[in-house]
């Protein structure tokens, strides 16, 4: 039973905290992160809060059973001095679900690792430009 309210008040929460940012525009409002059990938990809140801010949004890719499980960004129309990123990494028990917003410039996000390969996920404004929220993938860093 726990668990059922837990699962059903995670969305909510990641709704609430994500609205934040439209009240406050500064670097770290809205900033959060959190760690979820199964992809289709993922899918569902990363899905519920861009409805909920009413992001207009492309086809999404989640990426199924890879450590990268899902990364997203959408530059604010209103400022676009400011972008928001939001990515999932695999994790040792679960995801961990990160929801950003920056200051639009050449961002370094995080590394991760796919089986003995090291990559990035890098945020550029010269070539990240979309009017909706997508879907952007890693650069390999190291081949091992």
């Amino acid at each position: 039973m726990a668990s059922l309210l837990l699962s059903s008040a995670v969305p909510v929460f990641a709704q609430y905290q994500f609205n934040l940012m439209e009240d406050y525009i500064q670097i770290g409002a809205g900033n959060y992160f959190v760690h979820l059990d199964k992809e289709s938990q993922v899918k569902k809140t990363v899905l519920s809060v861009l409805k909920a801010n009413r992001f207009p949004s492309q086809d999404l890719i989640f990426n199924k059973g890879k450590n990268l499980f899902f990364a997203g960004y959408y530059v604010n129309p209103s400022d676009d001095q400011y972008m928001y990123v939001v990515h999932a990494l695999r994790g040792r028990e679960g995801y961990d679900l990160f929801f950003l917003y920056c200051v639009n410039t050449l961002t370094h996000h995080f590394e991760y690792t796919e089986g003995k390969d090291l990559y990035s996920l890098v945020y550029d404004p010269q070539q990240n430009t979309s009017s909706v929220f997508t879907s952007f993938g890693a650069t390999l860093v190291e081949e091992k």
